[in-house]
């Protein structure tokens, strides 16, 4: 049977960690190095990049994306022994996580007897994100927990090699590619992170982030993406936009309608002058619904202006805005329309749940944007 069919162990997410990003676990792809012609002894993903068998699946409580992200912690090994002595008794299965190559080099806490010692788990999968903070921290200091949060997730892709079952293809509908991107974010969450990216901006990736913005519950902030030149789209190559919000809500033990106090989410518009995005919004608040305006908004846009004013971020505003960090990414093709009709413009919202007004009358977060284009010597602008 293929393992991936039993990856079922579901992740729950207790409160206090709906605002710290959560991590799976992936294969290192490697077999045994002490027994490597060993057929006995098969590594179970074996193939780098892969879940491993033990990582947690998704999504949480309330739908959230979880994990976040996912980095190496090993794998499992089958190990078959066919005889033992001369009864030939009957094949057993047994999984070891200590095996030299396949699982995580750590140090013992026996060191008396031993300095490292050799085991998998997404605990081993965690510290490695743990160190990307950290060195992001020392990079930029200053930077709240939101923003570290947003850059870490920002970073991430997935693997390039996934398993069959979480590929999307041109050749299926709409609806089965939303399913499989589906599965991938339960497994993978938003991807591996990647260092470089989360700290730098380079010639063809240009990364833009606010940090520690306060927004008054209940209202909006607009912010303007500069429009994209010409050779953005004339240089053959995969174009991606990334928009990325963190923030931490307060919480509560108990779930009622929603174990986060206050919600925000984010969308973004192209081909529409910023000024009528800004009185849809403010019409849309007058409704007395202020859990809504901002579906109200988008309604009242798309029937006025058509839908194709709506970057089509994926996953979806229903799937992401159900976490305390959101990532959406678009593909921009040469022939996707309206980009080149001015700047872009971002809208972030905040609506309240069950926090009252009295105790949370402003929420803060952070906010990244990045841009990048697969050839490197598309240099797309600061």
């Amino acid at each position: 049977m293929n393992y991936l069919d039993d990856l079922v162990v579901v992740l729950v997410v207790q409160n206090v960690l709906m605002s710290v990003n959560t991590v799976g676990s992936l294969s290192f792809g490697r077999g045994s190095i002490t027994e490597p012609s060993d057929v006995r002894r098969q590594a179970i993903a074996n193939l780098p990049g892969y879940p491993s068998p033990f990582s947690r699946t998704g999504f949480g409580v309330d739908g959230m994306i979880k994990p976040d992200v996912v980095d190496f912690g090993g794998d499992f090994v089958i190990d078959l022994k066919y005889r033992e002595g001369l009864d030939l008794p009957k094949p057993k299965l047994q999984l070891s996580d200590t095996v030299a190559g396949v699982s995580v080099v750590t140090f013992s806490k026996d060191f008396n007897s031993s300095l490292f010692h050799i085991c998998s788990g997404t605990s081993f999968a965690a510290p490695r994100v743990a160190n990307l903070a950290a060195q992001l921290f020392t990079k930029y200091p200053k930077a709240s927990s939101n923003l570290i949060r947003a850059l870490i997730v920002n970073s991430a892709v997935l693997p390039k090699e996934i398993p069959p079952e979480f590929q999307c293809s041109s050749k299926q509908s709409q609806s089965q590619n939303t399913k499989q991107i589906e599965n991938q974010l339960a497994i993978y969450g938003y991807g591996q992170s990647d260092l470089e990216r989360a700290m730098y901006s380079a010639e063809n990736y240009v990364v833009l982030s606010e940090d520690n913005i306060f927004i008054s519950v209940g209202k909006f902030h607009i912010y303007e993406i500069p429009q994209l030149p010409p050779e953005f789209f004339e240089v053959k190559g995969t174009r991606v936009l990334s928009i990325t919000l963190a923030f931490d809500p307060p919480t509560r033990p108990t779930r009622g309608d929603s174990y986060l106090g206050i919600t925000m989410e984010f969308n973004l518009f192209k081909g529409i002058d910023r000024e009528s995005i800004v009185n849809a919004y403010v019409d849309a608040d007058k409704t007395g619904s202020p859990d809504k305006f901002t579906e109200i908004t988008l309604d009242n846009l798309k029937e006025k202006y058509g839908s194709g004013i709506l970057v089509d971020l994926s996953p979806g505003s229903s799937l992401r805005k159900k976490g305390t960090v959101q990532r959406g990414q678009v593909k921009i093709f040469p022939q996707s329309t309206k980009y080149d009709e001015g700047n872009m413009t971002l809208v972030v919202s905040c609506n309240r749940k069950w926090a009252k007004p009295d105790e949370i009358e402003i929420q803060r977060y952070a906010l990244v944007a990045s841009i990048s284009h697969s050839d490197p010597q598309d240099e797309t602008p600061d």
